[in-house]
């Protein structure tokens, strides 16, 4: 049999009174109304602040916000100009282009262009433990290269190289170049250590550049363990960085920088599009501003803020150090060479003549230190003095290299 609606205020009433006057606790008249103890307490305390009447009340329904015409319109094209980016990344362009346009959420933007057959939800994502996550910044920097077609107007393929701290997710630095070299990395790293300081490690896969494959044969490299130059691991190493390698074949082990160039994957070609990016240097230009964005505007899902906020907020408790060190000099290739009974050194098929030290009557048996980054500067060094030198072989290009002093003492304070 059913129960009226005035016959239930009418018990819940009395059981109340009740209970105000002490004759009864909560947990009887529970049993008294066949409610769970747990309901029963909600209701009564909602009853204290209500009473009976707004146990009852019924709320009003909110009537449904609809976007008008034009406004439908703009979305639904904006959404297929931009080749149907993510919800959030349409919704970035649109305040930045059209200020007018109303506020709404990315669930709301999502509901329009689903009903309007545009956009199709998928499966939903695998929720993952939490995995490792540096205590501050400047503990661990994670790095990562991909190779893609990443300028929608140009057929050729770019690797894009990142770097970002493993605590906050700030992205220190990233570049498009046209091949993934140690140049570039020297390059790169150098700017992040200038920029922000030393950090402590930094977090890498079995690149070449920063590894070799330690077994007999390789489908990957051809030298052995003795050949392996690593370049990039020897300067890290001189300004006081440790290199920490992944375990090959399983990218999840960085999983972090591996999620971000995923996102790469899917806003940069957008961004591109929108700027009407055509060459390498307007990709890098606008890679800057995404970087930016990224940075200073996005909120990222994890952390729950912006990764320049989160980086900010360590202030001196930053792992980050200022140091003071040449790193134009440490970031460049490094050799040895014995000089020769007639103070001479070859090195990449050039003859080089020794000048004399005040100190070293002669270099004949000793290690001379190279430093040299191609196009830019090859300078020797014997104890840490630098040596002048001449160039006595044929064919070459003597402006591919600077020699004098100026030349050094510019390049020694960078």
């Amino acid at each position: 049999m059913s129960i009226k609606l005035e016959d239930k205020m009418i018990n819940l009433a009395k059981v109340f009174s009740l209970i105000e006057s002490k004759v009864i606790n909560l947990k009887e008249g529970s049993k008294l109304l066949n409610y769970s103890y747990w309901h029963f307490t909600k209701l009564f305390k909602r009853y204290k602040m209500v009473g009976i009447k707004g146990l009852f009340k019924r709320e009003r329904k909110r009537v449904k916000r609809k976007l008008k015409d034009k406004d439908l319109e703009l979305l639904k094209g904006y959404y297929l100009k931009l080749e149907k980016p993510q919800i959030s990344l349409l919704l970035y362009f649109l305040k930045v282009d059209f200020p007018e346009f109303p506020s709404i959420s990315g669930e709301w933007a999502r509901k329009v262009l689903i009903k309007e057959g545009l956009y199709s939800a998928g499966a939903r994502k695998k929720i993952f433990r939490k995995r490792f996550e540096a205590e501050r910044p400047g503990i661990l920097i994670q790095g990562d290269s991909s190779y893609e077609r990443w300028i929608p107007k140009d057929d050729n393929f770019y690797s894009l190289i990142v770097f970002i701290d493993d605590c906050t997710r700030f992205c220190l630095g990233g570049k498009i170049v046209e091949k993934d070299s140690v140049v570039e990395h020297f390059e790169l790293l150098k700017n992040i250590i200038k920029k922000y300081g030393k950090f402590l490690s930094l977090y890498y896969d079995n690149d070449e550049k920063y590894s070799y494959i330690r077994h007999k044969e390789s489908m990957f490299f051809e030298y052995k363990k003795e050949k392996a130059d690593l370049q990039v691991v020897r300067a890290l190493n001189e300004v006081g960085i440790n290199v920490i390698l992944t375990k090959p074949f399983e990218p999840c082990g960085k999983g972090k920088i591996e999620r971000f160039i995923e996102t790469l994957q899917l806003q940069l070609p957008v961004w591109f599009k929108k700027y009407n990016v055509k060459n390498l240097k307007e990709a890098n230009a606008v890679l800057q501003k995404y970087l930016k964005y990224y940075n200073y505007k996005q909120i990222h899902r994890e952390i729950k803020t912006t990764p320049y906020l989160k980086f900010s907020s360590f202030g001196v408790n930053s792992k980050f150090e200022k140091i003071d060190l040449n790193l134009q000099k440490i970031f460049s290739y490094k050799y040895e060479r014995i000089a020769s009974k007639d103070n001479t050194i070859r090195f990449n098929g050039l003859t080089l003549q020794l000048e004399k030290l005040p100190n070293v009557p002669s270099f004949y048996n000793k290690k001379i230190e190279i430093r040299y980054l191609p196009n830019k500067f090859l300078l020797l060094f014997f104890n840490n003095s630098l040596i002048h030198y001449k160039i006595i072989s044929p064919l070459i290009d003597k402006n591919m290299i600077k020699l004098n002093k100026l030349n050094y003492e510019k390049f020694a304070v960078l």
